[in-house]
């Protein structure tokens, strides 16, 4: 990739493609930005010309992914059915490839909120994002008495942490957890948070 094009949003577009690109087989600790400018065909100074650090890479990174995420949630065809929505949600959140790179951009983040506190404000709104959403799946499958929870906020929480967790074995190369066998488990635990059939679940799920 070399940076031919001059218009602004695109020299930025391009060298967030490869910082990602970087992030991704590297991880944070490991990038510098002329790594990030090699890939870009650029220098080090149009880099942080763009981004003035690091943590700004990491931080427009994470975003980018997020929403190419959301994109693919939303494309369609819409699943009809809130147990094909959840199905899906699954299916897109442990794809494997380029997505447990995306897995490996939060681990990253994880460890940094601890200490940026921009970066903490970014975990915590893309955090409650994807919350939101399972949250409004869970409310469709109880008002069609599909599911059935006290607390759809707090059974989103839990099924969002248990996604996080068994994400975090698979990047970390759990041999017996791979994407596929992730799918399965966090839909048995969807399952029993919310009194469905895990079976039917797992029958839903596209291919990983």
């Amino acid at each position: 990739m070399t940076l031919a094009a001059k218009d602004p949003e695109e020299r930025r577009r391009r060298i967030l493609q490869a910082a990602i690109q970087v992030l991704r087989a590297r991880g944070f600790s490991g990038t510098r930005v002329a790594d990030i400018a090699a890939a870009a065909g650029t220098s080090p100074a149009l880099v942080l010309y763009h981004f003035s650090s690091l943590g700004d890479v990491l931080v427009a990174a994470l975003g980018s992914v997020d929403e190419q995420f959301y994109a693919n949630l939303a494309a369609p065809p819409q699943p009809a059915d809130p147990r094909d929505q959840l199905a899906r949600m699954a299916a897109l959140a442990a794809e494997g490839g380029p997505a447990f790179g995306d897995w490996q951009l939060w681990l990253e983040v994880w460890v940094r909120a601890r200490h940026d506190q921009r970066i903490d404000d970014l975990r915590r709104s893309l955090d409650q994002r994807w919350r939101d959403e399972l949250e409004k799946v869970i409310r469709a499958g109880v008002d069609d008495r599909l599911f059935t929870t006290n607390d759809p906020d707090a059974a989103a929480l839990r099924l969002a942490a248990l996604m996080d967790g068994l994400a975090v074995q698979v990047v970390l190369g759990e041999p017996d957890l791979t994407p596929e066998i992730l799918v399965q488990l966090w839909l048995d635990g969807a399952a029993l948070e919310l009194s469905a059939d895990a079976a039917d679940l797992r029958d839903r799920a596209p291919t990983v």
